[in-house]
């Protein structure tokens, strides 16, 4: 197994590369989260802020009332956009995070394979060179017995 010791190693920095980048991935994922959730919590909010001065409007409406409440949610409706920049963004961090860590599992399934086969080569040979060694063994067995035979009984003859 000594010649698999190499690719063991090679797997072992494989198997660390990708378990880093799943961590990146998952660490990638919860801030896209985060940020759809308080993108949603922006609309939500937004979208609560509207109804209740639309509410107050009917009531009464004065124009420097009307004036706020539409600077208000002009600026509200920029950190939406905002938010949305920052989903967008997060989404394609986390989309290139589950990539690599695709190209890292690769990686790692690969140099398993490249083990496998070589564990199965280094039996082949081993499985090769016992056959060769009975073979030999099982050439000379018959030769033997039968030369030890036939000279015994000369010598036996000849007394």
């Amino acid at each position: 197994m000594s010649a698999l010791q190499p690719l063991f190693l090679v797997l072992e920095a494989a198997e660390k590369a990708r378990d880093e980048a799943l961590a990146v991935m998952e660490g990638g994922q919860r801030q896209l989260e985060a940020a759809r959730q308080q993108l949603q919590s922006l609309a939500d909010w937004r979208r609560e802020y509207q109804q209740r001065w639309q509410r107050q409007f009917q009531q009464s409406g004065g124009v420097e009332i009307v004036r706020c409440y539409q600077d208000f949610m002009s600026r509200l409706s920029e950190a939406q956009a905002e938010q949305e920049r920052r989903v967008e963004m997060a989404r394609v961090h986390a989309e290139r995070c589950r990539r690599e860590l695709v190209e890292r599992e690769r990686r790692v399934a690969a140099v398993s394979q490249l083990i496998d086969r070589r564990h199965e080569e280094i039996k082949g040979r081993e499985r090769r060179q016992e056959q060769k060694a009975t073979d030999e063994i099982a050439a000379r067995t018959p030769r033997l017995s039968a030369g030890f035979g036939s000279g015994e009984s000369e010598k036996l003859a000849s007394f």
